[in-house]
């Protein structure tokens, strides 16, 4: 018996197909390249629409909060917005509560929290910036603020509704 065994080299004819060529993988990742490069500039645009948004939602977590804290703590909350700073902070209404505003010396419960850059304050409705939530749920008045990107864009509004103290995003 032989120690050496043949081995058979089959033709080009009988080789079978059993995956991709290194060739066509770079193509579909060429592909892929292309394709996320034209997304990154649509992604980008979208940027500050989104920056509006959240911080829209930011000031109606922190009003719902303050209504939620009058409630259940029996004093009145509030949240104070100011235009010129960009800023907006949660305050226990404890220097002159019959006043129903925000006043420097008042309670700082969360804040100031910084408005983003691109964000605009494009209108507030708020006697004095703030809105004071009372024990029974109620505001002290109704209004509303809204934020917008310095660009111009779909406008986002917080509204609160005295009677009821209930609060809502447009």
């Amino acid at each position: 018996m032989n120690k050496w065994t043949r081995i058979s080299i089959s033709s080009s004819s009988e080789k079978t197909s059993g995956g991709f060529t290194m060739l066509e993988l770079m193509i579909i990742v060429v592909i892929i390249g292309l394709v996320a490069a034209m997304a990154v500039p649509t992604f980008y645009k979208g940027m500050p629409k989104l920056k509006a948004r959240t911080e829209a939602r930011n000031v109606l977590n922190l009003v719902r909060l303050a209504r939620s804290k009058a409630i259940s703590e029996g004093t009145q909350y509030g949240v104070y917005i100011n235009t010129a700073n960009k800023q907006y902070l949660l305050f226990k209404d404890t220097l002159n509560p019959t006043s129903k505003t925000y006043e420097i010396g008042d309670l700082v419960s969360s804040g100031p929290i910084n408005i983003e850059r691109d964000v605009l304050i494009s209108a507030l409705n708020f006697t004095n910036g703030s809105v004071v939530f009372l024990p029974t749920g109620e505001a002290s008045q109704s209004g509303s603020v809204t934020f917008n990107i310095s660009g111009g864009g779909a406008p986002y509004s917080v509204s609160v509704l005295a009677s009821t103290g209930k609060s809502k995003l447009q």
